[in-house]
């Protein structure tokens, strides 16, 4: 496989990423959110419950890539998508907020259960 560079950052076509309840993406969950700016471009980070170990990919390579989608399901997750989506307080937190695509091309793919509290006011 021949991958594009940007200043020595591989650049791949698309990046879909999930999002967790907790807010973390690309397996780099919010008690490890320096792995986001590793010097390496592959991290491993560790379940902060079960301990496994998962192998994934650094911010750079993400905000390289030329888009970038979300495919986010469920109501557990609809308070973190609210939090990252409109970039409410405290949201920088989460790892999934510190998805920016230098590219600018970011799709958000939703359910319905997890774009609930879009556009609401906190009750």
């Amino acid at each position: 496989m021949d991958l594009d560079r940007v200043e020595e950052v591989p650049q791949f076509d698309l990046v879909i990423l999930g999002m967790g309840d907790d807010g973390h993406t690309a397996s780099i969950f919010p008690h490890e959110i320096e792995l986001w700016d590793s010097e390496d471009h592959c991290v491993v980070a560790t379940h902060p419950d079960s301990g496994q170990k998962r192998v994934s990919i650094n911010g750079k390579v993400i905000n390289t890539a030329k888009e970038v989608a979300f495919l986010v399901t469920g109501a557990s997750k609809a308070e973190k998508v609210k939090a990252v989506v409109e970039k409410t307080e405290g949201s920088e937190a989460y790892p999934a907020s510190l998805v920016n695509p230098a590219l600018g091309n970011l799709l958000w793919f939703l359910d319905e259960a997890a774009a609930a509290r879009l556009n609401q006011n906190p009750s």
